[in-house]
């Protein structure tokens, strides 16, 4: 079984949380509660990290729920100055999905991780 870059018990939550129709009652990253606020933007801990390769896997998401193509220049130039401050101070990579692999595709969020291990 192909798990990604979850560990398998990380996975099959994930999973069974997906099967379990998470999508149908609204964006569940709207629900989730934030460690971090912005004025438009919040950051929240990753329900299912990429647990394979990361210690720390946080999600960097707009406080409204949009696409990455619908954030307004209010919303993108605080994204960019979060991105240039906070983040680089306390997280090593950034990563976005593409449209194929993205669980929730209504609701534009970046994965900030810090790695395991290191080469």
């Amino acid at each position: 079984m192909n798990t990604g870059l979850r560990t398998r018990k990380t996975f099959q939550k994930y999973k069974k949380f997906k099967s379990a129709g998470f999508l149908a009652n609204g964006c569940n990253l709207c629900k989730e509660k934030s460690i971090k606020e912005f004025k438009y933007w919040k950051i929240l801990n990753c329900r299912f990290p990429w647990d394979r390769i990361a210690k720390t896997n946080h999600l960097l998401i707009p406080k409204r729920c949009t696409v990455y193509k619908k954030l307004n220049n209010k919303e993108k130039n605080e994204f960019e100055l979060i991105k240039a401050t906070y983040v680089n101070k306390k997280y090593e990579i950034l990563i976005e999905t593409t449209d194929k692999e993205k669980s929730i595709p209504g609701h534009f969020h970046i994965h900030l991780m810090v790695i395991k291990n290191k080469i």
